[in-house]
């Protein structure tokens, strides 16, 4: 079977791409012909394209810029029309009349959309683009039943050709780990007294980083043994920084950049914050789960992740009291708790959600 995959870049710092990576990494390349059309990875970002191409997919790389990546998939699927399978992922209105060209550049491909966002509100555009989408495709797949129900309209999930795909994530490489805990805070100079919050993602607007900078003065102003440790870059890094200063906060919030061990500095957190403007189903959420982490998230982050009692949600108008005395509240000093039962259950380990993704290519590619 040929299966087209299409996602954002091949950078390590976007949640879809690791999630893609993630998928694709345990899929059966013996069964399965895989390309992925991707953009180039963003210059600074590690690139999946390494373990991936090692796997057996054939990565397809474009530049990474909307329009060009558009302009070179027509040009590509005009010359490739034998895909059994395309499976976009998609965060955007404008995926919806791609989805339209795909179809009559492929017509006898399924086609499986997979929404990753949810970025209200809604406008009369999005309803356009619901009309489009289910116009189009053959399979809806979203992260969580929300993403789900904004990209591809309110009812998606009461019909048939609907499913959840969880954010997976690999349970050999996110668990509790105490030597990578206390090797994480001895290189940051953590002391055995101090508590560490983390925040692991892009520094940019979704994440909401200047109100995590207003979040965590506040956790210093309760309790002076908090730090803060960031693991990621973006555009409000430099701003983030300015915060810091103003609060006087320099030596106590760490900017470590971006990092390919993502599990070791998960454990080193007592504590992981996620007040995003707007999510999907966060991949680092199920991340720092598996590793055991309290999370304290903003209620704009939808709760199809939360399938453990680590997870905790605060609107982002309650006061920064509020949000101080709950990270306090929840936070834990120490070695972490495995949680994965709790996480197998619900289908987030994996190699799991990877059969599970196989049975749906099969059951669609038969029909192709």
């Amino acid at each position: 079977m040929k299966i087209l995959m299409i996602s954002n870049h091949l950078g390590v710092q976007s949640g879809v791409q690791r999630y893609v990576q993630n998928l694709l990494l345990n899929l059966d390349t013996d069964r399965y012909q895989i390309d992925l059309f991707v953009g180039q990875c963003p210059p600074d970002q590690t690139s999946t394209a390494p373990a991936l191409e090692a796997h057996g997919v054939h990565i397809i790389a474009v530049p990474d810029h909307k329009k060009d990546r558009i302009r070179a998939l027509a040009a590509h699927l005009r010359t490739h029309r034998d895909y059994d399978i395309i499976h976009y992922h998609t965060a955007s209105k404008i995926g919806a009349p791609v989805c339209g060209m795909m179809r009559v550049l492929c017509p006898h491909a399924k086609i499986i959309v997979h929404s990753h966002i949810v970025y209200p509100p809604m406008t009369l555009t999005w309803r356009a683009a619901h009309l489009v989408y289910q116009l189009f495709a053959d399979y809806f797949l979203g992260c969580g039943v929300a993403a789900g129900r904004f990209v591809f309209g309110d009812h998606i999930d009461r019909r048939p050709n609907f499913s959840v795909a969880c954010n997976a994530v690999d349970q050999t490489r996110f668990y509790p780990n105490a030597a990578a805990r206390t090797a994480i805070r001895a290189q940051y100079g953590i002391t055995g007294t101090e508590r560490l919050a983390g925040f692991v993602g892009r520094l940019n607007h979704q994440k909401n980083p200047l109100f995590l900078v207003e979040v965590f003065a506040a956790m210093a102003q309760t309790d002076p043994a908090w730090k803060l440790l960031l693991v990621g870059a973006g555009e409000m890094e430099q701003p983030m920084r300015e915060a810091a200063a103003k609060h006087g906060l320099t030596d106590r919030i760490l900017f470590a950049g971006v990092q390919k061990d993502v599990p070791a500095f998960m454990n080193a957190f007592d504590l992981f914050l996620l007040p995003s403007n707007f999510e999907g189903s966060p991949v680092t959420l199920v991340e720092a789960q598996g590793c055991g982490v309290p999370c304290l998230a903003s209620t704009n982050v939808p709760n199809d992740g939360s399938v453990t009692d680590l997870v905790h949600f605060l609107p982002l108008t309650a006061p920064l009291t509020e949000w101080a005395a709950k990270a306090n509240e929840i936070a834990v000093h120490g070695d972490h708790t495995d949680y994965w039962p709790t996480l197998a259950a619900a289908g987030y380990e994996l190699k799991t959600a990877a059969r599970r993704m196989e049975e749906l290519y099969d059951r669609l590619g038969a029909h192709a």
